[in-house]
């Protein structure tokens, strides 16, 4: 198998259309890359609990010829994945045949295949692409379900637990069920999400199960050579200037936030020479809500003789006290126990990692598993000592209400308690 990269010429080109309904996207300030057809797929048989996986994973992928002369991260061969909550649960990644990427000014296409099919030109990239749907889902009345029913008991027994000392945090998730007249169109949701927070990081990942979409606030780790970033967030509110001020005074939002950069400078800590974290956290202001977070920068340590991927980063992080909680297994027990059913993609690693183990995973957040008519979204909350069962409920609705709005315009404003209003 060979991969060849080519530049390609200024021109239009929309890379939604590009990647479709059933094809990989991953967008963020730095690299836009777009991604259809199937050259290879990697399983990934225990997730992320087998600790050799992330490095065999990136041997296989190095071991594609490469024709190669653009040289940037994301060129050659690049391997996508959704990896799930779950660390142990089985999952896959896949390299697109054809894969579009943009940055730094430079746009090219790679082609990965035995033997490797043409490049194709802009034009033909344009012939390529599948129109994307603009249509808009009818709801079917009676179609939105969220559990757990009552999320605020479920939030009074964390409370509880935490104050008997089994532990400091758990986050808590609801479980939203929507069906649509229609079938939903995973790039149009994608559109919308993007269109709606430009400053997240959009995606889509399409398996057997359906289409992965979101557009994450929340940067695990990105790798570029010896250089990384990570930029957690944990405590969340309305938009706007007033609630963002209260944001940063706010005791238990501060304190479920240090807990999780607390963590994540543990692990990074010890794999780099060098890692500044922020003594306090800043204001991540999006258009429908604010978020504290901390960007925490390093730089790698060589590890028997090479630098850690992207893909073992991100297996070393996961999941962090922003998903998870802390102590992690007691929080992973009361998930299991509190919340509706596995989490999927959810709050799992998105990304991408390619043939020099750069790439860049976000934490798979303001998201959707669509198939058909059927959307499932989840929504959680950072739950600590100090939590109030009906903020947490409100702060839930807020996120849910993001994807709501992408999936089928309108419906958020009919959205309280997990249910719409008729």
């Amino acid at each position: 198998m060979k991969a060849v990269t080519r530049r390609l010429p200024p021109g239009p080109l929309d890379p939604v259309a590009l990647c479709g309904d059933h094809g990989v996207y991953f967008h963020n300030r730095s690299v836009t890359l777009a991604g259809s057809g199937v050259a290879a797929l990697l399983p990934l048989p225990r997730g992320l609990d087998d600790p050799a996986a992330p490095l065999d994973l990136l041997r296989r992928v190095a071991a594609i010829e490469r024709d190669d002369p653009v040289g940037l991260p994301g060129t050659g061969p690049v391997a996508f994945g959704a990896l799930g909550f779950e660390v142990a649960g089985a999952t896959r990644l896949v390299i697109p045949s054809l894969l579009y990427g943009r940055s730094q000014g430079t746009e090219w296409v790679t082609v990965v295949g035995e033997p490797p099919p043409e490049v194709p030109s802009r034009a033909e990239l344009l012939a390529r692409s599948a129109a994307v749907s603009r249509s808009e889902p009818r709801l079917a009345p009676n179609v939105v379900s969220c559990e757990p029913t009552d999320y605020g008991a479920a939030v009074d027994y964390a409370t509880q637990a935490i104050a008997a000392g089994r532990l400091r945090k758990v986050v808590l998730a609801r479980r939203l069920v929507l069906e649509a007249a229609s079938s939903f169109a995973p790039s149009a949701v994608l559109g919308r999400l993007a269109a709606r927070e430009p400053s997240a990081t959009a995606f889509l990942f399409s398996s057997r199960a359906g289409a992965f979409v979101g557009a994450s606030p929340e940067l695990l780790i990105s790798r570029r050579g010896g250089l990384i970033v990570s930029h957690p967030l944990a405590g969340t509110t309305a938009s706007g200037v007033g609630p963002g001020r209260r944001l940063l005074a706010s005791a238990k939002d501060l304190e479920e936030h240090e807990l999780v950069v607390e963590d994540i400078a543990r692990v990074l800590g010890s794999r780099c020479s060098e890692l500044d974290v922020p003594g306090e956290p800043s204001l991540v202001a999006l258009r429908s809500l604010n978020h504290l977070g901390t960007r925490i920068e390093g730089r790698l340590l060589e590890e028997d003789g090479r630098l850690p991927s992207a893909l073992e980063l991100a297996a070393a992080l996961h999941p962090t006290p922003a998903v998870g909680g802390v102590p992690l297994e007691p929080a992973l027990e009361l998930i299991a126990a509190l919340e509706p059913g596995r989490r999927g993609c959810w709050a799992g690693p998105v990304g991408w990692m390619d043939a020099k183990g750069d790439g860049d995973w976000v934490v798979g957040l303001r998201s959707a598993l669509v198939a058909g008519p059927e959307a499932v979204v989840w929504a959680g909350a950072g739950i600590v000592a100090a939590s109030d069962p009906e903020a947490e409920l409100a702060e839930t609705d807020l996120k849910l209400a993001v994807v709501l709005e992408a999936l089928a315009p309108g419906a958020a404003a009919r959205l309280e308690g997990g249910r719409l209003r008729s």
